[in-house]
């Protein structure tokens, strides 16, 4: 089984499975850390059954939008399923390492319990800094600090070693491809690393 077919199999039992009200607390946190304003236009990567949804939607408001894309087919056909009636929200089956999206787009990025997953973390870094606009935000998180989350993941076949690269290494791929202002919190049932996309001035003489 590989990773695509293991989401898709555990798309049916996810919600029942991990969105305890102990998850719901944390979630409500992390997104208040994301600085979300209302009219924000934003990309969900990795949104799986939609777990973020009613808490960015809130933030986002009706004057919002927010595309929500994951590579598992049924984490997505059941995402659809709990919010077809929002005109604010749109899905999208694609993969993180192309993104069918045009440069500069988003207002603000969101990776909430994905980047373990990606295969080529660099590129994927680098395709949502493309679609970020110039002083847009990237915001990867997690409701585990990088020790919980190994420790969870540990057993889980085929995502037994995907895990968070260590502080160092992140704010090197983050700054390689392009973001600064990079801040990385990672503790007890809290991972946060934040980046900017620079803003480009273009000075006329």
């Amino acid at each position: 089984m590989d990773k695509k077919e293991y989401f898709d199999h555990m798309s049916d039992i996810w919600d029942a499975r991990f969105y305890t009200p102990d998850l719901v607390k944390r979630l409500e946190y992390l997104v208040a850390q994301f600085e979300l304003k209302k009219g924000t236009t934003l990309l969900d990567v990795g949104t799986g059954t939609g777990g973020l949804l009613p808490l960015i939607l809130k933030c986002v408001g009706s004057e919002g939008f927010i595309t929500a894309i994951d590579f598992s087919k049924r984490m997505i056909q059941r995402a659809r399923d709990k919010f077809k009636n929002r005109e604010n929200l749109k899905f999208s089956i694609t993969s993180i390492e192309k993104l069918p999206f045009k440069a500069k787009f988003f207002d603000s990025v969101i990776c909430f319990g994905a980047f373990p997953h990606f295969e080529d973390k660099e590129k994927a870094l680098s395709e949502m800094h493309r679609v970020l606009k110039e002083g847009g935000k990237l915001f990867i998180a997690h409701a585990l600090g990088s020790v919980e989350l190994k420790n969870h993941h540990k057993g889980l076949s085929p995502v037994a070693y995907d895990m968070l690269p260590e502080e160092a290494k992140m704010r090197e791929m983050m700054k390689e491809t392009g973001f600064m202002d990079v801040c990385v919190i990672d503790k007890e049932k809290c991972y946060i690393c934040r980046g900017r996309k620079q803003n480009v001035t273009l000075f006329s003489l």
